[in-house]
């Protein structure tokens, strides 16, 4: 009797242990999924048209569009072909957030980026606060998939607390101070400037 035991212990636990490997397997291999897991919807999408830019030169052109998905902003590059490669959110921090400006520069003879002026809206409590900030999107001219975004410096700032009022708009260039062949951005308000250079990794380093 004991000798069966232990041979149905054996068996029992030796099909377990193969619903475990098998299970773990699926883990890894990305066969498990959540089949009762809900795909987040959107409740209101608000979509910009498609606008039309060469962004690489090439004699093809590309396409970029903002949405509003709902209250969250988001920046949108097509290929030629109209698919979707690029879809960032850009962070916002208060009301009616927008994308001002895109500028397409050409940062030297490999590298083209995109300079996102986004509005970041507007805190009206105990003070009224608005900022806007720059993004960066830099690309490989010959590889459009090769991108890297980042966030950029505030180039915008209006404050209003009690009987002060700041109102401070920074100039923004796109210039190549150290004849290196290779253009900065930099964000200028009187004698302030922060210089922000380009890496070879795609990155850009502040000064």
């Amino acid at each position: 009797m004991k000798a069966l035991f232990v041979i149905l212990t054996f068996f029992i636990g030796l099909d377990s242990w193969s619903q475990d490997e098998r299970y773990y397997r699926k883990i890894f291999t990305g066969e498990l999924e959540d089949k009762t897991k809900e795909v987040f919807q959107y409740k209101v999408i608000v979509k910009s048209p498609r606008y039309d830019i060469d962004l690489n030169q090439d004699g093809i052109k590309e396409s970029v569009r903002v949405e509003k998905k709902d209250g969250y902003d988001f920046f949108l590059i097509y290929d030629e072909f109209g698919r979707e490669f690029f879809n960032k959110r850009l962070p916002a921090i208060g009301a009616k957030s927008r994308l001002m400006k895109v500028d397409l520069k050409g940062i030297n003879k490999e590298t083209n980026a995109l300079i996102l002026h986004f509005y970041e809206g507007a805190i009206d409590s105990s003070k009224f606060e608005a900022t806007a900030k720059l993004f960066f999107i830099t690309f490989d001219k010959k590889d459009m998939k090769k991108i890297v975004f980042q966030e950029g410096p505030h180039f915008f700032h209006e404050k209003v607390k009690g009987d002060q009022y700041l109102n401070r708009r920074y100039s923004v260039n796109v210039v190549d101070y150290n004849g290196d062949g290779t253009r900065e951005i930099s964000v200028s308000y009187n004698k302030i400037s922060r210089i922000y250079f380009y890496t070879k990794t795609g990155n850009w380093k502040k000064l």
